[in-house]
């Protein structure tokens, strides 16, 4: 029973989460939430952000609104190719999300396509619908440009024929030298 207890040093007080980024950390009002991990979740983020917004408001704050409303950074470069038109044109490539316009000032002002009371279900039905009329008009024009090529004489673009399989090309038999 005599043993005296040794005496330890200070007792530290742990922080909590020390390690966590402050990426992480939303604003108040939203719980932080994962990265979008295809196109269709990151298309809804971006409605929800746009969303939760009064109004249309310049586009040099999404991303910055994106961060304070998700708790994480807005990668778009990851599920959109953003080119030398910055992020105007490619926002404007999605119309189905997002309206890009100008104010009276002049300045480029973003806000969401949809309602707001949409679910993710509707807006990637939205998204699908989208998608499926781009590619009727792009077949429509290749088949324009097709025919007007055959109109005015010149032969049509050349298309890749499918490469043969060696199997195949093995088994055709060569014409016979005269």
């Amino acid at each position: 029973q005599g043993a005296p207890q040794p005496q330890r040093g200070p007792r530290r007080i742990r922080r909590r989460c020390p390690r966590r980024s402050r990426a992480m950390v939303a604003a108040a009002g939203g719980a932080p939430t994962r990265p979008p991990a295809n196109i269709e979740d990151f298309l809804w983020n971006i409605h929800t952000v746009l969303a939760a917004q009064p109004g249309p408001f310049p586009i040099d704050l999404v991303k910055d609104a994106y961060s304070k409303h998700l708790g994480h950074k807005c990668a778009i470069e990851r599920f959109l190719v953003v080119g030398e038109g910055g992020l105007a044109a490619t926002l404007k490539r999605i119309p189905h999300i997002v309206n890009v316009t100008t104010d009276g000032t002049g300045a480029t002002v973003v806000s969401a396509s949809q309602s707001a009371d949409l679910s993710k279900a509707q807006l990637i039905d939205a998204d699908s619908a989208y998608r499926r009329e781009l590619i009727k008009k792009n077949a429509l024009a290749k088949a324009k440009a097709q025919a007007a090529g055959a109109a005015t004489g010149k032969a049509p673009a050349p298309t890749a024929k499918a490469p043969v399989p060696a199997a195949a090309a093995a088994a055709e038999p060569e014409a016979p030298e005269a």
